[in-house]
Order: C-alpha cells, then sequence, then structure tokens
C-alpha cells in the first residue's frame, strides 16, 4: 500500500504519453496519485542513414533496440516503405524491457524479439555474447547522441562487430522551467528518474531555483540513473531493477514498507 508519499510525479519525454499511461495505471492500482512532468523532448536525426543501413538487412546479423526512442526512429526511417522490414522480420532484435518489445513487436511487426527480460543495457550485452558468434555479420544498432559505450565497448570486447548509429537528441523540454516549481510546491512527493538525462536536466532546473535535492525522495530506474542520482547529490529512495510498470511499483512500495517500519520504530 502507499505510504506517506501518496503522490508519484513521472519525469519523462513529451513523446512517451502511451508508456506514462501505463505506468500511471500500475501505480494507482496501488493507491498511489500520478502526475507526469513532461522533463525532456527528442529530436530525431541521421534517419535517412537508418533507411539506407535498413534497406541492406542481409550485411547484418540482427538489430538493437534499446529504448522506446529506437523503435520510433525505425517507424520514421520505414514510414514510405514498411517492406524494408521484411528480412529484419527473419534476424533477432535485442531489445531492453517488455516496454521496448511490445513497440517493437506492434509498431514494427519485428517478432523475433529477444532479451526484453534484460533491465539494462549491460545485461542485454551479456545475452548478445551468448547468442551471437564472433564471425558472424554486424549488428545494427541504432542509439542516442548521448547513449552509454556499455553495448559497444562489452559486445565489441568479445569480437562481435556492431553497426552504431546515432538517431536521436534528447533535449531539455521547453515547459520544465515553468511547471518544475509548481510539483515541488505539491509536496509530500516521490520523483521518478528514468534515465542519466531527467537527472540532469531536473539537478540544472533545482540549482538555479536554490533548491535542495536532498528534499526530493528520488525513484531511479535502473542502476546507471541511480549512479547519476547520486552523483548529483540526490538520496535515492528506491531503485526499480527494471524499466517496466509493475517493477517500479514493487519498488516504491517495498521502500514505504521499510520506512514506515522504521517511524513505527521510533
Amino acid at each position: 500500500m502507499a505510504g506517506n508519499y501518496k503522490r508519484v510525479v513521472l519525469c519523462k519525454g513529451l513523446s512517451e504519453k502511451s508508456k506514462q499511461e501505463t505506468y500511471s495505471k500500475t501505480l494507482e492500482s496501488a493507491g498511489y496519485n500520478c502526475e507526469c512532468l513532461q522533463t525532456l523532448k527528442f529530436e530525431f536525426v541521421n534517419i535517412s542513414d537508418l533507411r539506407a543501413c535498413l534497406r541492406v538487412a542481409d550485411r547484418y546479423s540482427g538489430l538493437i533496440l534499446t529504448s522506446p526512442r529506437t523503435v520510433e526512429a525505425v517507424v520514421l526511417a520505414v514510414k514510405e516503405d514498411t517492406s524494408i522490414l521484411y528480412h529484419w522480420e527473419q534476424v533477432p532484435t535485442y531489445c531492453v524491457g517488455t516496454v521496448t518489445e511490445s513497440l517493437a513487436r506492434n509498431q514494427l511487426n519485428l517478432q523475433h524479439c529477444v532479451g526484453s527480460q534484460s533491465g539494462n543495457s549491460k545485461q542485454l550485452a551479456a545475452k548478445i555474447i551468448l547468442d551471437i558468434k564472433k564471425d558472424s555479420k554486424p549488428l545494427l544498432y541504432p542509439c542516442s547522441e548521448i547513449a552509454r559505450e556499455t553495448i559497444s565497448c562489452t559486445v565489441g570486447d568479445s569480437e562481435i562487430s556492431i553497426k552504431k548509429i546515432i538517431v536521436y537528441r534528447t533535449l531539455e523540454s521547453e515547459t520544465l522551467e515553468q511547471e518544475l516549481p509548481k510539483m515541488l510546491e505539491k509536496s509530500p512527493s516521490i520523483f521518478v528518474f528514468f534515465s542519466p538525462s531527467t537527472v540532469e536536466h531536473i539537478t540544472a532546473q533545482l540549482k538555479r531555483n536554490f533548491y535542495n535535492v536532498k528534499n526530493i525522495k528520488a525513484v531511479a530506474i535502473g542502476p546507471v540513473t541511480k549512479d547519476a542520482l547520486i552523483d548529483s547529490g540526490f538520496n535515492v529512495y528506491a531503485t526499480a531493477n527494471k524499466p517496466e510498470p509493475v517493477a517500479l511499483m514493487q519498488a516504491i512500495t517495498a521502500a514505504d514498507s521499510i520506512e514506515n517500519l522504521k517511524k513505527n520504530n521510533l
């Protein structure tokens, strides 16, 4: 059950409405009230280059999709000719999380999705190393401009080739500066950070307003975001081990239970 911090603020991107609704419904079923803070916006780039790569599927042994935005980029690339994807249906699509897998299946009709139980890039890289032989064709890896080198380095160290192509940039939402102070006035709240980028932009706004980050109940999606929160001075209240609604709900309710036990023992 929800503890003293029944209000949850989801810090996400402008293009993620359906994903926000899924998280909100799951948390609301556990007794929390959810609001969304539009923290990021996404700008797609190099789509023609991605399209060119997708047209020559026979040169690759598979596709790597680590976020819903990479799925969106592929959708944009094949918008005028979805037949491009036919040959990609025959090779594995490696996905981080069930949300990304669901989008790949439903929007791209890529049914040979694997690795979705991986909660982060490190776990997915381990899965790829188990599956792909060293002498295989490269894997196509569309990603963010600020993507960490976890997959490229880990998989590359195992002598598996990757064709990396930047397909989107992550920018601060134009409304964040105005909306964040409004959210902070409605305390107590739990703020959920979905990526290091959300941490970066919210931290910058908090510093401009001389707001103490220690006053925020910060919840991270995954270990990389947790590290970003710690580096920025936040106290991490809970961490979801996977980018999935149920995992987030379980992490928050567990943290609430521990906090309530501590209060009752005082």
